[in-house]
């Protein structure tokens, strides 16, 4: 190969390519062309306006937008088109608001279906910014909205959000839902609510009130910890009434006081038609104080995520037996130190659970330590669950070879002792 002295940057740039026989894809229709550019973040869609004339604006009309702070704007890039000009500077503190702003200005699509936005702990945005841009694909007719921004600022959504009629899918974290005292709440067709670890609310009231305002629900998901001043005495003092009848799945995390166990049995009474029911450790420490009166009966239930320590089994039991058509239970115990007289012992139910004489095919227990509760309750499975089909134990990371070793052992006199269930230890 023959050596040049010219520096790098003076050497022939590569010119981009052109639509050519070769050129499979850009003679591909645009209805195709746009679907595969709605699959990449907005800033890779953006940046295929520099191939060639025939890409130059069809970034525009992908009805997808993605944004997401993190992705560097650091070279310059420009393109073209119908009097249109965009240039994206150096990443700082202004660049990422003013590329969403530019791309916004510049969507030629009838409407935005998806958008999502990405905020980071950078101050890349102001929240006039979030809100401006939130309000403006509300009135684009957005579908699904999706926002996860930093908690290291107060960023409050504003009003039009939850008095939307377009909204199907509506994904939060990193937002405060206070301002939810100062109005009403109306989200018509909204089926999939997702609140993460990161939403902060003042009060539970404010969560049945997001809840009563979305009357088609069919996936929920509840996972905010954030809510530390919320107490008994401003806890659930609305009268709102639930109706998620149509829930299908759910998820719930919240991180209950013990004053706000009413308001957690709320929540709970209403998850009586779904289908997946994934229940976290501290839900799960709100409700072992529940009678089993107080615990609905899931009559559509068929699959069952809960997560606990060694304060549950008696809950767990509750569950069983009015989980009447369960097909999948999945345990995941707690990775704390207990010593053999510390766990409670599993009492037998006196009735044995519908659910494992006739429905039960999967069990899964993570997390396993090999207590003798443990144990118990395992062997109570496997005896009673006459259509079970695959039992898998993931015994826990913390332990040491030799415990790990003895645990084996005890489940492969198990395994021999069963064969009609496939047992699989991790």
């Amino acid at each position: 190969m023959a050596e040049t002295s010219e520096p790098p940057w003076q050497r022939q740039r590569l010119e981009p390519p052109t639509a050519t026989a070769d050129d499979r894809i850009s003679h591909l229709p645009d209805v195709l062309l746009t679907q595969i550019l709605s699959l990449l973040p907005t800033k890779q869609s953006v940046n295929t306006g520099i191939l060639s004339k025939r890409w130059r604006n069809l970034w525009a009309t992908v009805e997808v937008l993605d944004f997401d702070d993190e992705t560097p704007l650091d070279r310059r890039e420009s393109w073209t088109g119908s009097s249109r000009r965009y240039e994206s500077r150096a990443h700082n503190k202004t660049g990422f608001a003013e590329f969403v702003y530019s791309v916004l200005l510049l969507h030629d699509a009838g409407k935005i279906k998806r958008f999502r936005l990405r905020c980071g702990a950078q101050p890349n945005c102001s929240e006039l910014d979030i809100a401006t841009w939130v309000t403006h694909v509300i009135r684009r007719g957005v579908e699904d909205l999706e926002l996860s921004i930093s908690l290291t600022r107060y960023v409050t959504l504003p009003r039009r959000l939850f008095n939307c009629d377009t909204v199907s899918v509506l994904k939060l974290n990193g937002v405060f839902l206070n301002a939810l005292a100062t109005f009403s709440v109306s989200l018509p067709v909204v089926r999939v609510l997702h609140v993460g670890d990161r939403v902060v609310f003042g009060s539970h009231d404010y969560v049945f009130k997001l809840l009563a305002g979305c009357p088609v629900l069919e996936d929920l998901v509840l996972e905010s910890t954030f809510n530390d001043i919320c107490g008994g005495r401003v806890c659930f003092k609305g009268k709102f009434e639930l109706n998620l009848k149509r829930l299908f799945r759910a998820k719930i995390g919240f991180s209950w006081r013990d004053s706000c166990q009413r308001s957690m049995l709320k929540v709970f009474q209403e998850l009586s038609n779904v289908r997946c029911l994934s229940l976290s450790s501290s839900t799960v420490e709100c409700l072992q104080y529940a009678t089993s009166s107080e615990i609905p009966v899931l009559d559509n239930l068929v699959q069952l995520e809960i997560s606990f320590g060694n304060y549950a089994w008696d809950l767990l039991s509750n569950l069983l037996q009015r989980s009447h058509k369960l097909e999948v239970l999945v345990i995941y115990k707690e990775s704390r130190v207990y010593e053999q007289e510390q766990e409670p012992k599993w009492i037998l139910p006196l009735i044995v659970p519908e659910c494992l004489l006739l429905h039960l095919k999967t069990f899964c227990f993570k997390e396993y330590r090999g207590l003798k509760t443990e144990m118990d309750f395992v062997r109570y499975i496997v005896l009673n669950a006459r259509v079970l089909e695959t039992m898998t134990i993931y015994i826990a990371s913390s332990l040491g070879l030799e415990e790990k070793l003895q645990i084996r052992r005890q489940l492969s006199v198990l395994r021999m002792n069963f064969e009609t269930c496939q047992i699989v230890i991790h």
